[in-house]
């Protein structure tokens, strides 16, 4: 192994990493106060050549893993053993940050598909690429909340931190909705409540058939 190439390689592994640490609580912030923003952010920096997006802030994807996937998969391996059950942690593997990937992306699998389909779009890989970005942007925000909202309140009343957890979710999912569709922040949040209110009917319609 060429010892010049490995240590340039750890060199620009650690730049990133300070880079990240300095620009996540600029992102988080800016994510979750002005959402808006960051859609049109997210607009703005796909125009550019690719070397340059996202110069300003932690790139999408990457913060939705280290502040969405992350946390939900420490809760989930905090709340499944340990003190809890009696017993020590289990091990926090790949596995269990891969599962939370695929649980936390299901809101924005769901809100991809339904934008697609409101603007009568097939769904493509390029055409979903720009979408995926502000999803991104987006659910991170509201997942974090209602993972520390479980991590409080969960076990005094779940279904009511459930229920929050969607409110918030619809909130951030509107802004999202307006741009897309160019309408008003209010029928952003009826458009994004929409496919909450088909998930929670079919919930009911499950339970009544199966009970």
């Amino acid at each position: 192994m060429d010892l010049v190439k490995l240590i340039q390689s750890l060199q620009e592994l650690v730049f990133e990493i300070v880079v990240w640490i300095l620009l996540l609580p600029k992102t988080l912030f800016r994510a979750l106060a002005r959402p808006d923003l960051m859609v049109k952010y997210v607009n703005s920096e796909l125009q550019k050549e690719p070397e340059k997006q996202f110069d300003d802030y932690v790139p999408p994807v990457l913060f939705f893993l280290l502040l969405a996937v992350i946390p939900a998969a420490f809760y989930t391996w905090t709340g499944q053993g340990g003190t809890e059950n009696g017993g020590p942690l289990s091990p926090l593997t790949e596995n269990n940050v891969l599962a939370s990937a695929i649980t936390t992306s299901i809101s924005l699998l769901i809100y991809l598909v339904w934008i697609e389909g409101l603007n009568k779009r097939p769904l493509r890989r390029s055409g979903l690429r720009r979408l995926f970005f502000i999803q991104c942007y987006l659910v991170t925000p509201a997942q974090l909340i209602f993972t520390l909202l479980v991590t409080s309140l969960g076990s005094v009343n779940p279904i009511l931190v459930g229920l929050l957890g969607t409110v918030i979710l619809i909130s951030y999912e509107a802004f999202a909705f307006s741009d897309e569709l160019k309408v008003n922040l209010i029928r952003g949040l009826g458009y994004a409540a929409l496919p909450q209110v088909a998930l929670f009917v079919g919930l009911l319609l499950a339970v009544s058939l199966f009970s």
